[in-house]
């Protein structure tokens, strides 16, 4: 981080003591690096058009939240407190991107319900305007949510037929489907976790996150260190010993497994 420990808490007494957006600013800057560890964590995990600037920005909205409502009596550790909210916030991000809100999403709900029971009763599909008056919507909010909810459906090339659909042959092959090579195959994950549990049972809760950060979250030492308010060099010592007793205990079998 940018500044000393003894100078967060002089920047932490200043806030609390002016409540400045200048002084908040600076505790802000000290704290960067927290959300870029968790930015660098999401991105794996979010879609590729998801860029890491962005995530950085919503980021930096939460840890601004965080500064302001910290409250040094609740004998938190800030670092903790300010993840969720960090998180929270790309989270919140995110769902603003949704083109299907919470009301079009339960229209969409409550529209399905309706068509299974009038289909039951009517012995036929039903009509638009029928379902609308089972829902108790005019026509025209009908047909707007209806509209609303098109717009945020996604087509996948899965669902388009090679051929053209006025051909009487149909191919069950898909010519557009296209084979994300850069996911990791579901069982080969599952594999690697029940490894990683075998191998890591009997360690404390310190080395553990030690391991996983380092080799699942792709963190460095440094970064590790943060996380867990740790320095740098002990982070280090802890991996050291924990690979020194697995290579003991398994004698070198499965240690290139772990980290691999």
């Amino acid at each position: 981080m940018a500044t000393k420990k003894d100078d967060i808490h002089s920047l932490w007494n200043r806030y609390f003591r002016t409540r400045s957006d200048e002084a908040r600013n600076r505790v802000v800057e000290h704290y960067a690096p927290l959300v870029h560890i968790q930015a660098a964590r999401l991105s794996r995990k979010l879609p590729a058009q998801v860029g890491y600037d962005e995530i950085c920005s919503a980021g930096y909205d939460g840890l601004i939240e965080a500064v302001e409502a910290y409250n040094p009596s609740r004998k938190a550790k800030f670092e903790t407190f300010c993840q969720q909210r960090i998180v929270g916030a790309v989270m919140d991000w995110l769902r603003s991107l949704d083109p299907q809100s919470r009301t079009v999403r339960t229209f969409e709900k409550q529209r399905m319900l309706v068509r299974e029971l009038l289909d039951a009763e009517l012995s036929r599909p039903p009509m638009h305007h029928e379902i609308a008056k089972r829902m108790g919507l005019s026509q025209d909010r009908y047909d707007q949510l209806s509209r609303i909810s098109q717009l945020g459906r996604e087509v996948h090339f899965s669902a388009m037929d090679p051929k053209d659909s006025n051909s009487r042959g149909r191919s069950s092959e898909r010519a557009w489907d296209i084979g994300d090579h850069r996911q990791i195959d579901p069982a080969a994950r599952m594999a690697r976790q029940m490894l990683t549990n075998y191998l890591t049972r009997g360690l404390s809760r310190e080395e553990r996150l030690v391991l996983i950060l380092y080799y699942y979250e792709d963190l460095t030492m440094a970064e590790i260190g943060v996380v867990l308010d740790l320095s740098e060099s002990r982070v280090s010592q802890i991996h050291k010993d924990v690979i020194t007793r697995l290579r003991n205990r398994f004698k070198g079998k499965l240690e290139e497994e772990l980290v691999a």
